[in-house]
């Protein structure tokens, strides 16, 4: 299992900005020695899921992830049902608006849909959000069972993005605490300077939080009217996207 758990983490580690490694480099990023890595990228490129290049030697992601994932979509629909509602999200509040899927304790961007304005928040649609610093991280960690979320805190680095990004799993507690009681995670500038997040978590059918939906709005327009109606609009998204997907809401 120790070789496996391996080498579905080498995995994680390519991404739009850097979609192709060579064995040395990806050694280094995942912390392992070259015989481990080479061991496990042949395993993975004999089913399909790396591919290596053959004349630079360097690895890139294969096509059998795309065929799991369609499986998946398919059984289990989750992009499509998501899609709607992150767009009508966007349409009303005319800022950034995404959704982010929890999965074995990541948090991970499935749709983003951008606003026809010039100034708007960019976000990478397929980048792993960090917990501490994002609306949706806050919000889905709050209202995880607390053994859950002792757990995967204690794996946070803490990273600090800016001057406002909570930096200790002590200043954690009460915002955690807030979200619960609002409904809702506010992010102000603490993973990208000059944008305010605002999240709900959605919920699956064991009433624990499946992600967030959430809008992420330019810092210099944010104002009062602008907050109440991405508030008022995620809490009624969360709560219409939790019922199609047959979730359960928590009891106040």
């Amino acid at each position: 299992m120790s070789t496996v758990d391996k080498a579905l983490s080498l995995l994680r580690h390519f991404s739009v900005q850097q979609p192709e490694m060579g064995l040395s480099e990806l050694a280094r990023m995942a912390g392992y020695d070259k015989t481990t890595v080479l061991r496990c990228m042949t395993a993975l490129e004999n089913n399909g899921f790396i591919e290596q290049d053959s004349v630079s030697k360097r690895y890139r992601l294969g096509l059998a992830p795309i065929n799991l994932a369609r499986i998946r979509e398919r059984s289990f629909p989750l992009l499509a049902v998501l899609q709607p509602h992150v767009d009508r999200l966007r349409e009303r509040t005319n800022e950034t608006s995404h959704a982010t899927v929890y999965s074995s304790g990541k948090l991970v961007n499935a749709f983003v849909s951008d606003p026809d304005r010039a100034i708007r928040v960019s976000m990478d649609p397929y980048a792993n959000l960090p917990f501490h610093a994002t609306a949706s991280g806050i919000v889905v960690a709050a209202h995880l069972p607390p053994s859950e979320r002792a757990k995967i805190v204690g794996k946070w680095d803490f990273e600090k993005f800016t001057d406002k990004t909570p930096t200790s799993p002590e200043a954690m507690e009460p915002l955690f605490a807030q979200a619960r009681k609002q409904g809702f995670a506010r992010s102000d500038q603490s993973y990208d300077i000059d944008v305010i997040g605002t999240a709900v978590a959605f919920f699956g059918p064991t009433g624990l939080p499946a992600g967030a939906i959430a809008v992420a709005a330019v810092a210099s327009r944010f104002d009062a009217e602008l907050a109440q109606t991405i508030q008022q609009e995620l809490l009624t998204t969360g709560r219409e996207l939790t019922m199609a997907l047959g979730g359960i809401l928590p009891t106040p």
